[in-house]
């Protein structure tokens, strides 16, 4: 997905180890409905696959190692969410690069931390140092 090419957009994404974002998105208009949400499709274990076939990330590496999130869009609150690891959240110039790429504005997008994205790092730390605040 390339920036500015479509409106705001919904999509996966992935922090290397060497601080690069591996993004892809869709726009609204080809977005997946689950509940009360917008998301992308294909999911980050299909899009990883298809990361490594290309070699664009390394073929020894499994999707969850490094820390990764999405965006979704809720419906019913007319707001873009970014959901992601602690350790994308915590850092406000990667999650700058993130809304720029999926051409997101502030007034309307929020952050979230999730259970569910979780890098090994965070997976293996002491519970009191893995909190869902980012």
């Amino acid at each position: 997905m390339t920036s500015g090419t479509f409106g705001p957009s919904v999509g996966i994404f992935w922090m290397l180890a060497d601080g690069r974002l591996v993004i892809e998105g869709s726009p609204l208009s080809a977005a997946e409905k689950y509940g009360d949400c917008l998301t992308h499709s294909p999911s980050h274990i299909d899009v990883w696959a298809e990361l490594q076939m290309s070699g664009r990330v390394a073929a020894d590496v499994e999707y969850e190692e490094y820390p990764r999130g999405g965006v979704i869009f809720n419906t019913t609150k007319d707001r873009f969410v970014i959901m992601a690891d602690r350790c994308i959240l915590s850092r406000k110039d990667v999650m700058r690069r993130i809304s720029a790429a999926m051409n997101l504005t502030d007034e309307r997008t929020e952050a979230s931390a999730d259970l569910h994205y979780r890098c090994s790092r965070c997976l293996h730390s002491r519970p009191e140092e893995n909190d869902d605040e980012p």
